[in-house]
């Protein structure tokens, strides 16, 4: 590799992000639970030792609508990451912190409003994951019966980012004097109403957050469909995007490109960051035998759960045994699942999707020693494209990320593939690092 490797840290403000049951954890080790401010503040303080690019939060406000969400914890109860940012702003000086929220949900000027503050508060730390909600439960919590049909929830979102974007230069560079001689804190002819009024959206403004540190949050977006791929390539700065195998990751990555492209824009500069779980320890038999014990515990029935919560399908009355192509399967949530998975393998079940979505395999090869992970990354990337990984706990988050500190980020230093220390001022300037990273020094 001749560039550096991006790495962030994955959360959800609930009990277990993604592995389903990782909340269950030895009660011994438990220093603090998901719902005491501690344990986040321990999180980000350990992503910064180990010079990752941000802390990323998924969000979603449509939990615990089944028995098996509840039971089992499926990305449910989920507080509300915005309030928890300000403070983790303030325990870290460097880590990016990155928030989910959704067009669908929040009104253009509200949200563009927030992020302003918040770049302000963190000093050009924070970044948006642009989402648009996929569920009927998002919707019935926010008033709405229904949220609109999948294409057409992006056509909304692209007005929206037109909205914020007009907010976000409502004022210009030099609007801002401070002039207290002559008593002029702004200039008015520099700071203007947008006037917006479209199809979804009539905004006035201009927005009434002075322009913050990155003038605008750094962009996420994790849409995998076709028109969510268009969405993509024309706004988001990084896409996060997920693959069974590096044939999917290049055709992914150039597909990106060319649609760039057509929107005028250099694909060099958007980021593709791939979902990854590692699991190291010191022997490949025992990360193996660990992954084993932590698969395990997971219900069929909490898997279904939260892969019908991703679809916004119902998926109880179906045959999980039967091909997925041969189900009568309305899909008006993330459809970007099931392209990937028929894609790899037409005849794919959806017992076989369930059993390791979001938790991987038993003998996956991101499972294994420091040097056989970074060996499988480095592998990744040079074949399948992309620049670095969006990494989620498997286990009790604080001593995951400490154990990566402690085993795969020094391989990764040593080798010159990741960052010693952090460079730049803002998020953006960080996730804009491609130079190689300075290798450690070698202790021979």
């Amino acid at each position: 590799m001749n560039k550096q490797m991006h790495l962030t840290g994955f959360m959800i403000y609930c009990p277990a992000p993604h592995m389903i049951m990782s909340w269950v954890y030895p009660r011994e080790k438990i220093r603090h639970q998901w719902s005491e401010i501690e344990y986040w503040v321990e999180i980000a303080q350990t992503l910064e030792r180990g010079k990752m690019d941000m802390f990323f939060f998924a969000d979603g406000w449509g939990g615990g609508t089944n028995s098996a969400s509840v039971r089992y914890a499926i990305q449910f109860p989920a507080s509300d990451p915005v309030v928890l940012l300000p403070y983790l702003a303030a325990v870290t000086k460097k880590l990016g912190l990155a928030v989910t929220m959704s067009t669908s949900i929040y009104p253009p000027f509200m949200l563009a409003r927030k992020l302003s503050t918040l770049d302000h508060i963190t000093k050009g730390r924070i970044g948006w994951n642009i989402v648009t909600s996929a569920s009927k439960s998002e919707a019935r919590n926010f008033g709405m019966e229904d949220i609109l049909p999948h294409d057409e929830r992006y056509d909304r979102a692209d007005e929206f980012m037109e909205v914020c974007y007009q907010l976000w230069h409502s004022w210009e560079d030099d609007a801002l004097k401070m002039d207290m001689e002559n008593s002029i804190f702004a200039d008015p002819a520099k700071v203007r109403k947008i006037n917006f009024h479209g199809k979804y959206h009539s905004v006035q403004g201009p927005l009434t957050v002075t322009p913050s540190p990155q003038r605008q949050p750094y962009l996420f977006q994790a849409g995998q469909s076709e028109r969510g791929r268009e969405f993509a390539a024309r706004h988001a700065e990084c896409v996060f995007a997920a693959a069974n195998n590096t044939k999917q990751m290049r055709s992914f990555c150039d597909d990106l490109a060319a649609r760039a492209e057509r929107h005028g824009r250099d694909p060099r500069k958007i980021k593709i960051i791939w979902g990854a779980q590692p699991l190291v320890a010191h022997s490949h038999s025992e990360a193996l035998t660990r992954q084993a014990e932590i698969r395990a515990r997971i219900p069929i029935e909490a898997s279904l759960a939260l892969l019908s919560g991703h679809l916004n399908a119902n998926l109880n009355d179906l045959d999980i045994d039967a091909p997925v192509t041969s189900l009568d399967l309305k899909v008006t949530g993330i459809q970007g699942i099931l392209e990937a998975n028929v894609k790899s393998d037409p005849t794919i079940t959806l017992r076989q999707i369930a059993s390791s979505y979001l938790s991987g395999s038993d003998d996956g090869p991101l499972i294994g020693t420091p040097d056989q992970v970074a060996d499988h990354m480095v592998y990744l990337l040079e074949e399948g494209g992309g620049d670095g990984f969006q990494i989620t706990p498997s286990y009790y988050a604080p001593d995951y990320f400490a154990d990566l500190n402690q085993t795969l980020i020094p391989v990764l230093q040593k080798r010159g593939l990741f960052r010693m220390e952090y460079n730049g001022a803002t998020l953006r300037d960080m996730m804009n690092e491609d130079s190689p990273a300075r290798a450690a020094p070698s202790s021979a």
